[in-house]
């Protein structure tokens, strides 16, 4: 575990849209484990949907890779069987990645690339994750690398998908933002941390609702859309081709 997030403890001060800068890098792990509820349920859904739909041969992709839960997780699932390919364009991340993950780097398991995911190429893969990322993009990036998974996966190959969604409702959609901000205050954060960090991914990290992520999928050509989990405005899927 990294350093306990304290980034916006004084407040936003410099007035920046947050980043994923070194500074984000050594508190992330902290910063997700108290804003992300259900965040390690996701990673276990990750490793047992791995073990159920890897198909011998093919290739498996972590797309905005951060410090390498989700990359943990199909390392745990696939005990050697195939190399994951983690992507991330955070130097630091991917940095911070390449010592962490040494071992299965060395042993060929392993591949950390810096790439800007909306343009990395995605070929012969039977698993593909997208944890809380798609969220960070424009709306037709988010297309654009939805299709660009969908041509890549094999046929019977999946994408794990997890973000965070808003409610075609806004009194719902408020209602569970003040749930989330409870949760989060739970964590030991205060109410100035909870604000100036919604103020610095204001327009960085724009969600959308389930439907428009369910649409979208059936659109490319997914097949079949299951929910794997849901926790207040924190949704996985997955989408098979």
């Amino acid at each position: 575990m990294g350093k306990q997030d304290k980034i916006f403890e004084e407040g936003n001060v410099s007035g920046l849209p947050f980043s994923f800068n070194q500074e984000v890098t050594e508190v992330f792990e902290d910063m997700i484990d108290r804003s992300v509820p259900g965040y390690n349920t996701t990673l276990r859904i990750i490793q047992q949907q791995t073990k159920n739909h890897y198909i011998d041969g093919s290739n498996i992709y972590d797309l905005g890779c951060s410090l390498g839960a989700s990359t943990s997780s199909l390392l745990n699932a696939l005990n050697g069987r195939s190399k994951v390919i983690a992507i991330d364009n955070s130097e630091s991340m991917v940095r911070a990645c390449t010592e962490r993950f040494s071992k299965y780097i060395k042993t060929g398991q392993a591949n950390f690339l810096k790439e800007d995911i909306s343009y990395s190429e995605i070929l012969n893969a039977s698993i593909v994750v997208i944890n809380f990322v798609l969220q960070f993009l424009n709306i037709k990036e988010r297309e654009e690398l939805m299709q660009k998974i969908y041509r890549g996966l094999v046929p019977g190959g999946i994408l794990i998908l997890s973000e965070k969604v808003h409610f075609d409702s806004k009194k719902r959609t408020e209602e569970i933002s003040n749930i989330h901000h409870s949760f989060k205050a739970a964590n030991g954060y205060s109410k100035l941390e909870i604000s100036s960090k919604r103020d610095s991914l204001e327009g960085v990290l724009v969600t959308e609702t389930e439907s428009q992520h369910l649409d979208r999928a059936k659109e490319i050509g997914f097949k079949v859309s299951t929910k794997l989990m849901s926790n207040l405005n924190f949704l996985t899927y997955k989408f098979q081709k």
